[in-house]
């Protein structure tokens, strides 16, 4: 179990990856260490750069101000951007931790932000919460398993507090049709403004709980926000 923290409380560090990963952080990091070793070598700005190679400055700026995030420049512009800069980005090199994107933290979602992720389509999650985390809404330490589609959210009822879920832990979690869920998975609903721990049992949906008004309740009548991936509680007084 990993602690749970906001942006409300102390500073809460990203990880970087450490240049070893596979996929899109490994080019992430690599473009970002041939960009930022190239204008140091020759001593240029981003927007030099650019009218070097004959592309638009923010093909630059935009990823070097966010590279964990930012669109990735196309292939036309990165071969642009070589051919001006007499190298080309090394993909297969490892690429020191110092200079590998920070993952973006987990967006806590409230209840009213969770109904609103509800309404939109797989495509559209990772807009939405990088939305949300763009617009001050507390993130979490990002999560080493975490994807663009998973967020956060504060547990508020005891509805598993006998399995060990209790109200102001962190619960990270994933969108997910209610059709695959399976037996026994660990869920999150929504109940008005509370937000519920689960556990699935179709037709079913069942607490595991001290408190006799945690009742079970029907699969088909909840309001889903995700299954839980991990549970984060501060452990500090």
């Amino acid at each position: 179990m990993g602690t749970c923290d906001s942006a409300s409380g102390p500073p809460v560090s990203a990880t970087g990856t450490d240049g070893n990963g596979d996929g899109v952080d490994r080019v992430r990091s690599a473009l970002l260490a041939w960009m930022t070793g190239v204008l140091d070598e020759r001593d240029w700005t981003a927007a030099a750069w650019a009218r070097a190679a004959d592309v638009t400055p923010t093909n630059l700026t935009r990823f070097l101000k966010d590279p964990g995030t930012a669109s990735l420049p196309s292939a036309e512009t990165i071969g642009r951007l070589a051919i001006a800069a007499g190298r080309e980005p090394r993909f297969l090199d490892p690429v020191p931790a110092s200079i590998a994107p920070a993952r973006p933290g987990l967006p806590l979602l409230l209840p009213e932000q969770a109904r609103q992720l509800l309404q939109q389509t797989d495509l559209e999650v990772p807009a939405f919460l990088d939305q949300a985390r763009r617009s001050g809404t507390p993130c979490l330490q990002p999560d080493p398993a975490a994807t663009a589609r998973t967020f956060a959210m504060r547990i508020t009822s005891l509805h598993m507090n006998a399995g060990g879920w209790m109200p102001g832990d962190c619960v990270v979690l994933e969108p997910v049709d209610r059709n695959s869920l399976r037996r026994g998975d660990a869920i999150v609903v929504l109940a008005g403004d509370q937000v519920c721990g689960f556990r699935c049992h179709p037709p079913l949906l069942v607490p595991a709980s001290t408190d006799s008004a945690c009742s079970p309740l029907p699969l088909d009548e909840a309001v889903i926000v995700g299954l839980a991936i991990r549970l984060l509680r501060d452990l500090r007084i």
